[in-house]
């Protein structure tokens, strides 16, 4: 399931969320996606990033799982090049960082302008 290096572009947690999960929860179910990002592998946790802290936390495994059928299937319909680019311009509250160490991906800090640039603002997408 996890293919390269984990990382992440959400460093935001409730820990009040995260130690009530690591109390009350038995398994962590933690989506990701495996993706090719500028030549190297990496996987992207999608959603549970408070129950991958909470796992953490219980010092338990997450349950790695895909992302839904519907998420894959609409990211699998944009073109690889485009997709590839959406996901390094399309980061949630921080840059792409290793969750293993914390580490930023410098690969990734800077934008891919080789694509029509997109991005969801106010609710809305926002081409360029």
């Amino acid at each position: 399931m996890i293919q390269g290096k984990l990382i992440s572009s959400q460093r935001y947690l409730d820990m009040e969320e995260v130690n009530d999960r690591a109390i009350r929860y038995r398994r962590f179910i933690v989506n990701v996606y495996p993706i090719v990002l500028r030549g190297v592998q990496y996987t992207i946790i999608m959603d549970g990033h408070h129950n991958f802290a909470a796992a953490r936390l219980a010092g338990v495994d997450p349950d790695f799982r895909p992302i839904s059928k519907k998420a894959k299937k609409i990211l699998d319909s944009i073109p690889s090049r485009e997709r590839e680019a959406l996901l390094i311009n399309n980061v949630t509250d921080s840059n792409y960082y290793y969750v293993d160490n914390g580490e930023v991906v410098t690969n990734l800090l800077l934008p891919d302008t080789s694509c029509k640039f997109q991005v969801h603002a106010g609710n809305q997408w926002v081409l360029g």
